[in-house]
């Protein structure tokens, strides 16, 4: 049963409790064996090889029962709630609801402020994406420390982590767009605030404009 606790695909609550089960087993024998130790009868004869063979047994069974850490159970109890709300309850729920914000199109900017407006929400999606990294680091540092279902952990992570890529992808190329025809709008301000109007910078923004927002 000791070898069940340690190494089969048991969840660490059930460990703890038929650990715990066994360690006060464990504290019965010894305290009926040193009752035992206590009578001179046990030292006599036959018994007293009895009493050798017994004694050795209950030597190894404590030093099995000694191997099993009611701690450490509570220590990959611990992990494994922690991995499941990490995944399930943080990860998961927000790469859900980024991908529908990287599906939707961003809005056409109708004036420069208006674009100004469009960029600081980029770059606010792409802070909160910086921050999700670290989620996804958190999540995936707590996978190494499972005992069980770790393959399964593994595969669970592997598929968010595709699939934040992505998101990651999109929003770091939305703001180099959004900065790019912040630079070109800018430009065409400054031209025509001058007394002949350039139609180079007005020409490369509406080609930008054009491809940013197809």
């Amino acid at each position: 049963e000791i070898t069940e606790i340690m190494y089969s695909g048991i969840n660490a609550e059930d460990k703890i409790i038929r650990a715990m089960e066994i360690k006060q087993e464990a504290d019965l024998l010894l305290k009926l064996f040193k009752e035992c130790e206590a009578d001179p009868e046990c030292k006599k004869g036959e018994a007293a090889e009895l009493f050798s063979k017994c004694k050795s047994g209950i030597a190894d069974y404590t030093t099995n029962v000694k191997t099993m850490d009611p701690l450490k159970f509570a220590n990959d109890m611990k992990n494994e709630s922690e991995f499941t709300n990490g995944l399930q309850v943080q990860l998961i729920p927000w790469i859900d609801n980024a991908e529908k914000i990287t599906t939707d199109p961003l809005e056409k900017p109708t004036s420069f402020e208006h674009a100004q407006q469009v960029e600081k929400n980029c770059v606010a999606f792409a802070k909160d994406v910086r921050k999700a990294n670290k989620m996804l680091a958190k999540v995936d540092e707590l996978v190494k420390a499972l005992v069980n279902n770790k393959t399964t952990a593994e595969q669970q992570i592997e598929e968010q982590r595709t699939r934040f890529k992505k998101i990651a992808s999109i929003a770091a190329t939305r703001v180099e767009s959004m900065r790019d025809l912040l630079i070109r709008w800018q430009e065409v301000n400054t031209s025509a605030e001058k007394d002949g109007m350039d139609f180079q910078p007005l020409t490369m923004f509406l080609k930008c404009y054009a491809v940013y927002f197809q």
